[in-house]
């Protein structure tokens, strides 16, 4: 009987894997539709363009508006002298037509000059970032995937200095987050000159296996999400040549060896002296909390709210599982009521704060905006507000971020 209902958990599982792809692939395609539709409406509102439609002509916005909040248009961006492009070479097919493509883009719209900095394994971006800033880059634009933009984000985090993205990797999730063009390098360049500056909140997190030892360790910056056990195993289980081929549909793949593993009992401690105890798989801290495919797994999660958005969730087997999945992808289906306290085989717990610390006897392992670490059983998170001065596209709302 138990290796039937395995069985029927696992095939229910593979199902829900199978459909949410297949949601994933409809759902892709309408947001490419929606930024050629914003990008036509921001082409028919430039100047020298007649409007289309009929009838009185609405009154301009005051040009001095100093924020587009105040219902005014928003101010024009500065404009830069020199670009500095932190420059991750294998996460392009063509490295120089890249630089090429940039070069166009810059010398067109800005005229400003242009310097790259490639990253190396040995150093990922931390030490390009910090030789832009002696060369006197006033836009430092991070090309590359997640684990660039944290390496140039930690550096010029802080500072006056603006940031930018060239997003090319393959979860790409703080361009998500930031409504960056995905799939067009030349667009995001015209982003990081043509946008707005906006501060957003920062991560930083401290790990090891006691309360002394990450107290005292270095902190780590993160500007998605952080984790603690289950993601953290996904990512690590996933193949890097499917992620190559694949993209981020890939840690579906690595997600299923992940399922059938046992929750541990988890701590979480806030600054206000709360305690909350837990038997959880996975303990995300999130800055921003858009995934792929445009699913949102931190509703709460906005980066210039200063605060994290921390997600306990636990589940026993496949069906459990598929519950989680359920809340996150389609939360209308989730049963309410007495049928929901019969049937429940998880749980998903959602806190806010500006600081937590999370504990666990058994070690974990972690990942930050999806670059995996070492194991650990003690996390201390907090959030940096405003510390990173970022270049976002102009059709861009503050509530998106």
């Amino acid at each position: 009987m138990d290796r039937t209902l395995l069985a029927l958990g696992v095939i229910s599982v593979v199902i829900m894997a199978v459909a949410l792809v297949l949601l994933v692939v409809v759902l892709r395609q309408l947001m490419r539709h929606r930024r050629e539709l914003a990008e036509l409406r921001r082409l028919l509102q430039q100047p020298g363009r007649e409007p289309q439609a009929k009838g009185p002509a609405e009154p301009a916005a005051p040009a001095d508006s100093e924020h587009p909040d105040a219902g005014g248009a928003p101010p024009a961006p500065a404009r830069v002298q020199r670009v500095a492009v932190v420059l991750n070479p294998s996460k392009f097919d063509d490295p120089e037509e890249f630089r090429t493509r940039v070069r166009e883009v810059v010398e067109g719209l800005e005229g400003a000059e242009v310097a790259f900095y490639e990253t190396t394994v040995e150093d990922p971006g931390r030490g390009q970032t910090r030789q832009a800033l002696m060369d006197g880059a006033d836009l430092v634009i991070a090309a590359g995937g997640d684990g660039t933009v944290r390496m140039v984000a930690a550096v010029l985090a802080g500072t006056d200095t603006r940031m930018a993205i060239i997003p090319s990797g393959t979860g790409n999730l703080l361009a998500r987050n930031l409504g960056v063009p995905l799939e067009d390098p030349s667009a995001a360049m015209t982003a990081a000159l043509t946008g707005h500056d906006r501060n957003i909140d920062v991560g930083w997190l401290r790990k090891g296996g006691s309360l002394n030892e990450a107290v005292h360790a270095a902190e780590q910056i993160f500007l998605v999400i952080a984790g603690f056990g289950a993601d953290a195993e996904m990512i690590g289980h996933t193949d890097p040549v499917l992620k190559k081929r694949f993209g981020w549909i890939a840690y579906v793949l690595g997600g299923a060896r992940t399922i059938l593993g046992r929750s541990v009992d988890v701590v979480l401690d806030f600054p206000d002296g709360t305690r909350h105890a837990h038997k959880a798989r996975t303990v995300l801290l999130g800055n921003v909390g858009k995934l792929p495919g445009g699913f949102v797994l931190m509703p709460g999660a906005t980066a210039d709210n200063g605060h994290l958005e921390i997600v306990v969730a636990g589940w026993k087997g496949p069906a459990g599982f598929s519950q989680v999945l359920t809340e996150v992808v389609t939360p209308k289906l989730v049963p309410r009521g007495r049928l929901a306290e019969s049937t429940r085989l998880s749980s998903m717990d959602r806190y806010q704060s500006t600081e937590v610390r999370v504990a666990t006897t058994r070690p974990q392992p972690v990942q930050l905006d999806g670059d995996t670490d070492a194991e650990a059983t003690h996390m201390i998170a907090r959030i940096d507000p405003g510390a990173l001065r970022l270049r976002v596209p102009r059709d861009t709302e503050l509530t998106t971020l």
